[in-house]
């Protein structure tokens, strides 16, 4: 069995070089089926500002994960950040349903689109365990666990 360290850094690698590259397919994918419906001409502007809003949520999640020690506060940003993702598709497939046909390759990469910030998410609370206790335990939080610090050392980035 790997020690805490080597599983650490192979999950930290799950979520660098599989789960961030899936959704970011996913979402390739999602802008050529939206391109061959014409969303410009079916669903327009509103559909495409609740896409500009799911990744304005899932990239603040993003950023405060690379670049914040994750504390009960970070964790809080990204759990609320990948509920409101989620709240966001939901009323996007509500407004789109009606206005354009949404192909079977499309509804299979909403799917992943729709998951993997679930799966990334679950991953980081295994990795934080004790911020994880923090958030949903406040009364037995750590000093600290609910102010915004920078990374100490910063990500490095060799994930």
């Amino acid at each position: 069995m790997p020690d805490d360290a080597a599983l650490a850094l192979l999950l930290w690698q799950l979520l660098g070089w599989v789960i961030l590259p899936a959704w970011l397919l996913a979402g390739v994918g999602d802008y050529i089926a939206h391109a061959r419906t014409d969303i410009a001409h079916t669903s327009g502007v509103v559909e495409s500002t609740l896409h500009l809003a799911q990744t304005a949520e899932i990239g603040i999640s993003l950023l405060a994960l690379l670049f914040l020690e994750v504390n009960a506060l970070v964790l809080a940003i990204l759990v609320a950040g990948v509920v409101a993702h989620s709240l966001t598709a939901w009323l996007d497939l509500r407004w789109t349903t009606p206005r354009r046909r949404i192909p079977v390759g499309g509804q299979l990469v909403h799917g992943f689109l729709f998951v993997l910030p679930f799966a990334a998410l679950a991953i980081v609370v295994v990795l934080q365990w004790p911020s994880w206790i923090d958030l949903v335990q406040p009364s037995v939080a750590s000093p600290g666990s609910w102010r915004l610090r920078a990374r100490d050392p910063p990500f490095h980035g060799a994930i």
